[in-house]
């Protein structure tokens, strides 16, 4: 049968279940887990002017798979990467359809392996949904997998390194304290130097399955000052980040230190599979004598090595610090279909309004 895209508006409409096959099976990363997914669908953490799910269908048979933001250009881009490294900037009103959102570090399509050409009509009717929107770009952020770089680059998409993130393979270690002694010699030092402080402490350091209780509300505050401080508030609004985290359930582990009942410290994290995913970190660091931080990625180690988990991710940015924890950089991309509209609707002079799409639009391929 011929290959079919159908595009929803809602998650809801597509069946669930052969969704999470297809997660199954396409071995997708987390931030396509059908939980993270209808989070960001129903707790945006910024503004989203509409949202789309791009489905491949063989028959009855769900093969490809890709989510849609449409967003203002302005909004998508808070840490300044995409224009740092692209020249895509807001040209006023300009809007972008962008696949997945700026807070996920590993951007797929997924689908099944033996159906390459599921992505490439993904890909092209992703372009055509942009330009129907009124879209200017249309892109994907945070891209690692050399085949979807190669494919999506045969299909009019521009790839540049975007940013890198910071991962490290558990299995070359026996334990937590052979990974320590193992970290560059900085590191090393300053890992037994914050332990040594801590356990002289009444500070306590754990890992939280759900439910979180008030906890994740102190934590999401955490998250919003921290990144506050660094110049952007509004990456993680803390009211839609607890209910975020909250519509994840069972993948999120959080990571919390406290000193004399203050939170001083801690990490929201997804665990899948055989990995952990350090994803949103909060600390304040006068309300202790050890750095939280560090503390944070201690318990993150140490729980997965209790686990048995083989691999740990530690999100993007923080270079110095990170490779001092022991993690390495795995270089991101981004593949950007630009200038898709005629210069006569250009955003400046003023977008026309975006046509209604139907909750489930069907072509075929």
């Amino acid at each position: 049968m011929a290959l079919t895209i159908d595009v929803h508006r809602y998650l809801q409409s597509i069946d669930d279940d052969a969704y999470r096959a297809l997660h199954a099976a396409s071995a997708a990363p987390v931030f396509y887990d059908w939980r993270f997914l209808s989070a960001a669908e129903h707790s945006p953490l910024l503004p989203v002017e509409k949202v789309f799910y791009l489905c491949a269908h063989d028959g009855d048979a769900l093969v490809g798979f890709l989510p849609a933001y449409l967003q203002r250009v302005a909004a998508i881009d808070p840490l300044g990467l995409l224009e740092r490294t692209t020249g895509v900037r807001d040209g006023g009103s300009d809007l972008g359809l962008f696949s997945h959102i700026m807070h996920c570090w590993d951007s797929t399509v997924p689908a099944l392996a033996d159906r390459p050409d599921a992505r490439t009509a993904l890909l092209r009717a992703f372009k055509q949904l942009a330009r129907d929107g009124g879209a200017r770009h249309a892109g994907l952020l945070s891209v690692q997998a050399p085949d979807l770089l190669e494919q999506a680059r045969g299909n009019g998409f521009s790839g540049r390194h975007l940013v890198d993130r910071y991962d490290v393979d558990l299995r070359r270690f026996a334990s937590f304290e052979q990974f320590v002694q193992e970290l560059p010699g900085d590191g090393r030092c300053e890992m037994n130097r914050q332990l040594r402080k801590f356990e002289a402490s009444d500070a306590t350091a754990t890992v939280i399955a759900p439910p979180f209780d008030e906890v994740l509300e102190r934590l999401t505050e955490l998250c919003f000052r921290t990144t506050a401080r660094n110049g952007t508030p509004q990456y993680f609004p803390p009211a839609p980040l607890a209910r975020f985290v909250r519509r994840c359930g069972a993948l999120v582990r959080l990571v919390v230190v406290e000193c004399e009942g203050e939170l001083v410290g801690g990490i929201i994290c997804f665990e899948q599979g055989d990995r952990i995913l350090l994803w949103s970190a909060g600390v304040v660091y006068d309300r202790s004598s050890f750095s939280p931080y560090t503390l944070c990625f201690a318990s993150a180690y140490r729980y997965a090595f209790a686990r048995g988990l083989k691999r740990l991710e530690g999100g993007r940015l923080n270079e110095r610090i990170k490779r001092r924890l022991g993690l390495l950089p795995t270089p991101l991309y981004s593949l950007i279909a630009r200038d898709l509209l005629p210069t006569a609707l250009d955003a400046r002079a003023g977008l026309p309004a975006a046509p209604a799409v139907d909750p489930a639009r069907r072509a075929s391929h």
